[in-house]
């Protein structure tokens, strides 16, 4: 018991230490994990070297090594405002920099009093680079290896020319200083990888526990977000049978009413309510796409029909405006889910003829390419933008260009196209350019028997490449 109590003991004071040599570090590079391990590294040295620097400057004045001790001091000196130095420029690097010039400045000055090569201070040289590396990183420390490379060649140069470099003690302390020196450095080293692992474990156990806070509130915001969903979904689900009976008593109002007035806002309530109708199933296959509850039914079917019923579709809201629907069609077999095909299909071909002005055309071509079919819906309505086309299939995009006829758009169609095509195994494209009209390419599998037809030879890039012919030209 008196033991554990000794160790709490010990542990709360080396706590309270580290807490004070700590307040050196700015409160703005605590916000980061490595800025904040590498100031705490900083501060570390800065008392590991100042009390390594006390201990061998009075050792050096004990045996009367003057020039030694002196130097000492003033490399201690430096080593001990380097976590100040941090503090006065509010930054890493600089104290890092510092720190290493102050070593590199002592050692060096060292091995010019105690004999170079023959003397223990070259080789404290060697934690110079390391020292670097840990406070500044490999950018950092290869400027220092440079110059710390170079103090060493420079001394070794001295005894390779029989320059002897001079020794400023008296000889019978030799052994003693060499030892000193060497099992000092070992020391050193021993006490500079205890500061880096405990400054590395601290960082990571940091790094766990933002990790579990981040795992937790993910749970939390996966919960919400089912929950948010489920809750659209009834909510969304639920809506469509009052929508139902909006409807009817609209259609009913319209057909027995013999008010003009009356009629036109039986009209307004249709519109409105087949309006929320179609917001209502776009949301709903939203969420079904993202959930993965989408199931799609594969089965053989002649896709050129399938588009011709989009184009009658979409007969009646072109000619409103006066617009051509110009389609050309190859009989085509695919292997599709006809009901995702029409509802993409319908958006796209909707789509053009919402953005096209008045009196002009869309067109809609059906063509082979290698082993899948390509619908083009091509319009000649204002293009898109470079800047719109990047969030073009985003949910709920809001782009440039607008509706011609005032028509309305819930920003979740292309969203719920694009989706749609990819899990049938296909995708759409869009090539546009602004002033001359939009191509929307989709791309659905050919059935494996159609896809062995010789004949289908065309590629989506040659395609894209003949609409930008076609464009350049009317432009």
């Amino acid at each position: 018991m008196e033991s554990y109590l000794e160790t709490t003991r010990w542990h709360r004071a080396a706590s309270t230490v580290a807490e004070c040599i700590d307040q050196q570090i700015p409160v703005n590079l605590l916000d980061d994990p490595e800025t904040s391990r590498r100031g705490r590294i900083i501060t570390r040295f800065g008392l590991l070297g100042s009390i390594f620097g006390l201990v061998y400057a009075a050792f050096y004045l004990l045996i009367g090594h003057l020039w030694g001790a002196g130097i000492i001091l003033l490399c201690t000196a430096g080593v001990a405002i380097t976590p100040s130095w941090m503090r006065w420029h509010n930054s890493i690097q600089p104290a890092g920099h510092f720190f290493a010039f102050t070593l590199t400045l002592g050692f060096g000055g060292l091995c010019f009093v105690e004999g170079g090569v023959h003397g223990h201070a070259i080789a404290w040289l060697v934690a110079v680079p390391l020292c670097a590396l840990i406070l500044l990183g490999i950018r950092g420390a290869i400027f220092w290896v440079v110059i710390a490379f170079l103090a060493a060649a420079t001394v070794i140069a001295c005894d390779v020319v029989g320059l002897k470099l001079p020794t400023t003690y008296d000889p019978k302390w030799e052994s003693t200083i060499s030892a000193a020196g060497y099992l000092g450095l070992v020391v050193f080293m021993s006490i500079l990888g205890l500061i880096f692992e405990t400054g590395r474990a601290r960082a990571y156990a940091r790094l766990q526990v933002a990790l579990q806070k981040l795992e937790a509130s993910n749970e939390r915001l996966t919960h919400l977000n089912q929950e948010k969903t489920e809750f659209l979904g009834i909510a969304a689900h639920d809506l469509k049978n009052p929508l139902t009976v909006i409807m009817t008593s609209g259609e009913l109002l319209k057909a027995v009413s013999e008010s003009q007035s009356v009629i036109n806002v039986a009209s307004k309530i249709i519109t409105a309510s087949e309006r929320m109708r179609r917001l209502i199933s776009d949301l709903l296959d939203a969420n079904a796409i993202e959930e993965g509850r989408y199931a799609s039914k594969l089965e053989r079917c002649e896709i050129s029909a399938i588009t011709m019923q989009m184009v009658d579709q979409n007969m009646v809201a072109a000619q409103r405006k006066q617009i051509e629907i110009r389609p050309g069609m190859t009989e085509i077999f695919l292997r599709t889910d006809p009901a995702a095909a029409q509802q993409i299909l319908d958006n796209l071909i909707s789509n053009a003829v919402k953005y096209s002005p008045r009196n002009s055309k869309v067109y809609v071509h059906l063509v082979p390419e290698k082993d899948h079919a390509v619908i083009m819906v091509r319009d000649e309505g204002p293009g898109i933008s470079e800047d719109d086309q990047k969030k073009l299939f985003q949910k709920f995009s809001r782009l440039t260009a607008r509706p011609t006829g005032g028509e309305s758009s819930t920003g979740l169609g292309l969203s719920i196209a694009k989706r749609l095509a990819q899990t049938l195994g296909g995708d759409i494209l869009c090539q546009s350019t602004l002033g001359v009209g939009t191509t929307f390419l989709l791309r659905l599998p050919l059935d494996p028997a159609e896809a062995s037809r010789p004949e289908h030879a065309h590629d989506t890039v040659e395609i894209l490449r003949e609409q930008a012919t076609y464009s350049s030209h009317r432009n």
